[in-house]
């Protein structure tokens, strides 16, 4: 796999299987984003089985949190049986479920002996109330108990050549450069050995103009570290707002916030996308 890919596949990520939106509109998502947790759906389609899309996702990003909605009702899927199939077959990955509110404490606790003590399921049950502004919270909690953050802080988006910053250093020499990635609180980009363009540790830089895909800001930071990589140096700085504190200021953060989660979002889908239709191709082939 390229860099750009194995970038993309770093951090912990958490799948939710065929979601009920009523209860857990996808909105939720970026807001999630904010507190460190990088989300996702997987949902069903006419192309490929979604216990094939499982696998796959399963494959690549082996040490993911994925959560089955059990009360979904597909074609061939028996989650009684598939979820501890797949907690066998993919020891590195944790599994949970979500479930919509039981009518009574006896269903719900024979729900939860089945998944939490015969299957040992790590990430436990979620139930979900009818209100869906009731779940924003319940979900919330179980990714933090289920350190779905992972090591990382801040969810971090890798850039393509949509994400720009230009600024003038301390030598007064103009720099123009793209974004190796971004999160809300830090930014790396590379400039290369033959540009003559030097960076002092810690060098503070004012009115940093960014382009994120179209979002257009300007900011203070300050030099965190650098080192040589094979395409030049990468640098890394952090975000400070005008009265020297670190992180940017609160409206310009909500805005990159949004444009972060829609790169990210991007980024695996397409991926996902690209092995999804490589295993259709496959199927396709040998149906032939």
């Amino acid at each position: 796999m390229g860099t750009f890919v194995e970038e993309i596949i770093k951090g912990r990520k958490t799948f939710f299987v065929a979601p009920d939106k009523s209860r857990f509109p996808e909105s939720y998502l970026e807001e999630y984003l904010t507190a460190g947790y990088e989300c996702y759906f997987i949902e069903t389609d006419l192309f490929l089985p979604i216990s094939t899309k499982i696998e796959v996702i399963l494959s690549v990003f082996k040490d993911c949190i994925m959560f089955f909605n059990i009360d979904a009702s597909i074609q061939k899927e028996n989650w009684q049986i598939s979820i501890p199939r797949l907690q066998k077959k993919y020891p590195d990955a944790l599994f949970g479920i979500t479930y919509s509110k039981r009518q009574t404490l006896q269903e719900k606790a024979s729900l939860e002996e089945f998944y939490l003590f015969k299957v040992g399921l790590k990430c436990g049950c979620i139930q979900l109330e009818y209100q869906k502004k009731n779940n924003f919270g319940i979900i919330e909690k179980a990714l933090y108990a289920n350190q779905a953050m992972g090591r990382r802080k801040n969810v971090r988006a890798v850039c393509g050549g949509s994400c720009t910053l230009k600024f003038v250093n301390s030598e007064n020499i103009s720099v123009i450069a793209k974004l190796s990635d971004i999160s809300i609180s830090h930014f790396s980009f590379t400039l290369n050995l033959h540009d003559n363009v030097k960076i002092q540790q810690y060098e503070k830089i004012k009115d940093i103009q960014f382009n994120i895909k179209g979002l257009h800001f300007t900011s203070d930071a300050v030099e965190f570290s650098s080192r040589e990589t094979d395409t030049g140096i990468l640098y890394v700085f952090a975000f400070t707002n005008p009265r020297g504190q670190a992180g940017l200021e609160e409206s310009t953060k909500r805005l990159l916030i949004s444009r972060i989660y829609e790169i990210m979002s991007t980024n695996c889908q397409s991926l996902l996308t690209q092995l999804f239709n490589n295993i259709t191709h496959k199927i396709q082939k040998a149906a032939e």
